[in-house]
């Protein structure tokens, strides 16, 4: 999908955003917070996007005394915002509809190949659930924080954690086994891949 979304239109880009809301309000309510602290990060971005594209997009000027100003240029900058906040909500209902020992496991079985290579991929998996873990609860602890004074508080409390966690004994997390994918879930990449290339532009 991260592939397909700038090929996308803007029409598209706009259904697809939709949906992934409604995913959010079906399996995800929790995550809406989180959906909306991440635009809200994005926001300088999105705005440099629409500038750029919005003001340095060749076509028929909105009007005589905005030259610079065209109907393709807004579009196009339109278009452009949409595939980086379909990406970012896309991402975020994987997260939300995910266990993090799941998307560690999923990691370590795509690389699992790279063990030729002599990467130990059970060890790499679980570190990367521990700083999957970690990252969450310090997160969620932020987000909690209320006002300057708590938001400092709180940000001394997670270094100190983090402080006293690398002067203990590594924690090992427990990964699920996966087994092999089924023969229809390799077909999955390759339906979504047509449905894709056959959409029409």
């Amino acid at each position: 999908m991260a592939a397909a979304l700038p090929a996308l239109p803007l029409l598209d880009l706009c259904a697809l955003f939709l949906l992934s809301l409604l995913g959010f309000l079906r399996w995800a309510p929790h995550a809406m917070a989180r959906l909306r602290m991440g635009v809200y990060r994005l926001r300088w971005l999105l705005l440099a996007i629409g500038i750029l594209y919005m003001g340095f997009t060749p076509g028929e000027p909105l009007h005589a005394w905005l030259p610079g100003l065209s109907r393709e240029g807004i579009l196009e900058g339109a278009r452009r915002m949409l595939v980086l906040i379909d990406l970012l909500a896309l991402v975020y209902l994987m997260l939300a509809l995910t266990p993090t020992s799941e998307l560690a496991a999923a990691v370590r079985q795509l690389l699992t190949p790279m063990s030729i290579f002599g990467l130990d991929t059970d060890r790499f998996g679980r570190r990367l659930a521990l700083v999957l873990e970690g990252v969450g609860e310090a997160q969620q602890r932020l987000e909690a924080a209320r006002g300057r004074e708590k938001l400092v508080d709180a940000l001394v409390s997670v270094l100190h954690e983090l402080e006293t966690d690398a002067t203990r004994e590594p924690a090992q997390a427990a990964l699920p086994v996966l087994g092999a994918p089924r023969w229809w879930q390799w077909l999955l990449p390759l339906l979504l891949a047509f449905v894709l290339w056959m959409w029409p532009r």
